[in-house]
């Protein structure tokens, strides 16, 4: 008789034969022996657990002559005949062949006959996964309503390919994978009915290599025995070289290497393993999977985790562990299991891990975000300094709302690399008290410049009646001032409206100096890496108390006052001094004014002619956004004596709409005898805007913005703490981003 090789030999013939899965013969052995067996079964699970063995032994139970019995007896007819493969009651189909339209509508025939010698019929089809759809449609009615005297058994490695019209007709039971322990106990008993032996460490090898699978154990056995010198006597060393796995000991030496930051030692150890004729993909894995114990060893704290590990391979481990963080490990296996995963299309295998484990043994560990958060609030609280910070209840820069823990704005490195953590600060301008004119704008003559102002209160009720500030209404000389009650610098809300006159109040005290612009970054570079400050969001500013007024005094009519300008392009104009408007600085600018009443002009004789233009414009946004829409591309040529004199190239949309459409002239050369209280005639030229001497809106703005974000970051590369902040995380700064634009 011809050799048989141990998979076939020792194929379990009966429910107690079975390795690992005893959860499956108990159900289908008091299926049977209960009388609730059901019509068709889907046995699902990995190569090798014993699927399509199962559904044999299953069969036998249901034909077997002693039967129907839930341990087959193997000696009667019906049991010799389904254990030689040839019986006709018990017919065994292979799904990958067999997976036609055609097939399944022979089989839909079949199963109506009656069995020829059995008391029943049972088909077993393996890897159904393979039946087309068309296939599994045909089948379908059958499987859902089969004759009385016909069962189904389906094996698949794939259940999830098997439609759910089909899962939801059978019972479904999955096989487990088999553990070390009981593979290692499985094939000790074959070799000791085998009168061979083979090394404890060994069989543990045999074991591992084959995945939980019992089939593949056996061949694996087979090759072993097959190789040794002596079957009687076959070693670890013998083992380990036919699998190409290297020794468990000079994998955690390799480890060790890497631990100790020591590439030298490594390089050396892995050119060993690799000239002495280990596998690379092997080894790797093995790699992989030491890192991946020594995690869970070092954040399970238990050896229960790991219960294919003998004992001396634990105290190796923990003693790997007292040298290494587990938050560590766990960033090394993450990295190498990527050069494990590059391997099977790599050509250069053996360079690639080289690679790879010189990249863990020369990597600096990544600081978890917690830690990072922690420094930074430290840091930040000890540079706040003047912004008024404060580590506990809120927020520093006398911003009120509590501080949140646990978050933050900074962004480190990807574990992927070992190069530095890399931040990304978005950084807050100050709020600037007072403004100061930048390079691109004229400043206005030296003149009496009025008090500084206080941001205006609420909207004011009955109770409380609060004054903006006054504007002077002389040209030759400043205005008077309305005391106002001083308050910390914040960022100046929208101006009361200007149908409010002002109420002379009692002489308030000097206003208090603001804190420095320096300070008050600070606090709100400390605010953004406490997690307070995010893109896109700001909190509301603090409304400053309104000084107390006598309510016994009438408010004493005054005229209105125009709305504060915003500061002019860099066109070579410059503010007017009898005007008594402080120019500002573009990075500060506002929001718009709200429109005045119809009868409060603009003093375009007293201001600049963009100044004059701007506000003009302000007045039209309201009324005809589309107007203001296409003013705002028009550069501004000449603006005075009568004429508006804007440019715009041929063919763009603003010349197009100005020459095409009269009615737009006519509704401009109308605003201007409304607003300016003086009529306008409005010619188009031809010309592209441009700065200085064509200014448009658009352009304005741009150049605003432009001018605030290099404003920001000359202050933030210079700032202390910013530098303390980079130097303590030996980080980058990439990027800075103002939180607000003009």
């Amino acid at each position: 008789m011809s050799y048989v090789v141990f998979a076939r030999k020792y194929r379990p013939l009966r429910f107690a034969d079975m390795v690992g899965q005893e959860h499956i013969a108990r159900t289908l052995g008091n299926a049977i022996a209960q009388d609730r067996v059901h019509h068709a079964y889907l046995f699902a699970g990995a190569r090798g657990l014993g699927k399509t063995t199962t559904a044999r032994i299953f069969a036998k139970g249901l034909v077997c002559e002693k039967g129907p019995t839930a341990e087959p007896c193997n000696e009667c007819r019906e049991c010799v005949a389904v254990n030689e493969g040839h019986s006709v009651d018990v017919v065994e189909i292979d799904g990958a062949s067999n997976n036609s339209v055609d097939n399944v509508r022979n089989l839909r025939e079949q199963v109506h006959y009656l069995p020829q010698t059995a008391r029943r019929k049972v088909y077993i089809i393996d890897e159904v996964h393979m039946l087309s759809t068309q296939a599994f449609n045909a089948l379908l009615k059958t499987l859902e309503e089969p004759p009385e005297h016909v069962n189904f058994v389906f094996a698949t490695t794939e259940p999830q390919k098997v439609l759910a019209t089909i899962l939801s007709r059978v019972n479904r039971l999955d096989f487990h994978r088999v553990s070390v322990e009981q593979l290692v106990a499985h094939l000790q008993s074959i070799l000791d009915r085998e009168e061979k032996a083979v090394e404890p460490g060994g069989l543990r090898i045999v074991a591992r290599a084959a995945g939980g699978s019992v089939r593949d154990s056996l061949t694996l056995l087979d090759q072993v025995v097959a190789f040794a010198d002596d079957p009687r006597k076959v070693t670890e060393a013998e083992v380990r070289g036919l699998l190409g796995r290297a020794d468990q000991a000079a994998v955690a030496e390799l480890v060790d290497a890497i631990i100790d930051r020591n590439p030298a030692e490594l390089m050396k150890r892995f050119d060993a393993l690799i000239t002495s004729g280990h596998d690379v993909t092997v080894l790797s894995m093995q790699v992989l999977e030491h890192l991946r114990n020594l995690t869970v060893l070092s954040v399970c704290q238990t050896r229960e985790v790991l219960p294919d590990a003998t004992d001396a391979e634990i105290d190796a481990m923990n003693g790997q562990i007292k040298r290494a963080d587990g938050a560590w490990l766990g960033q090394l296996f993450d990295r190498f299991s990527r050069v494990v995963d590059r391997l099977q299309t790599s050509r250069v295998q053996r360079m690639l891990v080289e690679m790879g484990l010189l990249d863990l043994a020369s990597s600096e560990p990544v600081v978890p975000l917690g830690d990072l958060v922690d420094r930074l609030q430290a840091l930040g609280g000890r540079g706040g300094g003047g912004g008024g910070g404060s580590t506990s209840g809120r927020a520093p820069g006398g911003r009120g709302g509590p501080a949140p823990s646990g978050g933050s704005r900074t962004r480190r490195a990807d574990g992927g690399d070992a190069t530095p953590a890399t931040f990304s600060a978005s950084l807050e301008a100050p709020a600037p008290a007072p403004p100061t004119a930048p390079a691109s704008v004229t400043p206005a003559p030296a003149a009496p410049a009025p008090a500084p102002t206080a941001p205006a209160a609420p909207a004011p009720s009955a109770a409380t009646p609060v004054a903006p500030a006054p504007v002077p209404s002389a040209p030759a000389a400043p205005a008077p001032q309305a005391p106002v009650a001083s308050s910390p610098p914040q960022t100046p809300p929208a101006p009361a409206p200007a149908s409010q006159p002002p109420i002379p109040t009692a002489p308030a005290p000097e206003p208090a100096t603001p804190a420095a612009p320096q300070s008050q970054f600070a606090a709100e570079l400390w605010r953004m890496s406490a997690g307070l400050v995010s893109s896109g969001e700001e909190e509301a500013p603090s409304t400053p108390a309104a000084a107390p007024q006598p309510a016994a005094q009438p408010p004493a009519p005054a005229p209105a006052p125009p709305p504060p300008p915003r500061p002019t392009p860099a066109n070579g104009h410059s503010v007017s001094e009898a005007s008594g408007i402080e120019a500002a600085s573009l990075a500060s600018a506002g929001p718009c004014p709200a429109p005045p009443p119809a009868d409060g002009l603009i003093p375009f004789e007293e201001l600049e002619p963009f100044q004059a233009w701007e506000l003009l414009l302000d007045r039209i946004r309201p009324v005809d956004e589309f107007q203001c829409a296409v003013l705002e591309q028009c550069g501004l040529t000449h603006l005075g004596g009568g004429t508006i004199k804007l440019s715009a190239s041929r063919g763009s949309f603003a010349h197009m709409e100005m020459s095409k459409h009269p009615e737009r002239r006519a509704q401009l050369e109308q605003a201007t005898r409304d607003h300016f209280g003086a009529p306008f005639q409005v010619e188009l030229v031809e010309g592209e805007a441009c700065l200085p001497e064509n200014p448009s809106m658009i352009l304005v703005a741009q150049r605003r913005r432009e001018e605030h974000r290099a404003a920001i970051e000359s202050e933030a590369q210079t700032h202390p703490v910013l530098q303390s902040l980079v130097s303590t995380f030996s980080g980058q700064l990439t990027r800075i981003k103002p939180l607000s634009e003009p």
